[in-house]
């Protein structure tokens, strides 16, 4: 079920280009999309976007900034970007797969999940801590994986 966002625009001040409405198309076509920088540069190029690798990292983190995107890093370190929820919460859970290294934003029960998170949140408020950003991610084998006995751990 996909997680309804508000659509995306470019945040005040930044420059509209090929390449920055490319990748507001991209989430906007798979607001589920956890892609890594890599699978956003390969996206353009097969659009006809010339670009490079410098410049991606810098819109992502644009759009990260401007709290248009959640960026997460995975076991390998490798940064992967996600929509915001729809109510600008970047706290969405997800499942990491450690033998694909494939995310999934785990969207099922959502309301439980936020409440859960919520109580989270407020616990640690209330031992005293503060901006507090939640990453939950749960790791293990996706199902795909399970099935396919040579898949790398």
């Amino acid at each position: 079920m996909p997680i309804a966002n508000a659509p995306l625009t470019l945040p005040a001040g930044m420059r509209s280009t090929r390449a920055s409405q490319a990748v507001l198309a991209l989430f906007a076509a798979r607001p589920d999309a956890v892609v890594s920088e890599a699978d956003v540069e390969r996206s353009l190029q097969v659009q006809g976007i010339a670009v490079n690798r410098v410049t991606v990292y810098r819109l992502l983190n644009k759009l990260h900034a401007a709290g248009l995107l959640e960026r997460s890093v995975d076991a390998d370190r490798i940064a992967r970007y996600m929509p915001c929820g729809a109510d600008g919460a970047a706290q969405v859970p997800r499942f990491e797969c450690d033998g694909c290294h494939q995310q999934f934003r785990l969207a099922g029960h959502q309301a439980r999940l936020q409440t859960a998170l919520r109580a989270l949140r407020q616990e640690l408020q209330a031992a005293g801590h503060e901006e507090l950003r939640l990453d939950l991610a749960v790791r293990g084998r996706c199902a795909g994986c399970v099935q396919t006995p040579d898949a790398v751990s």
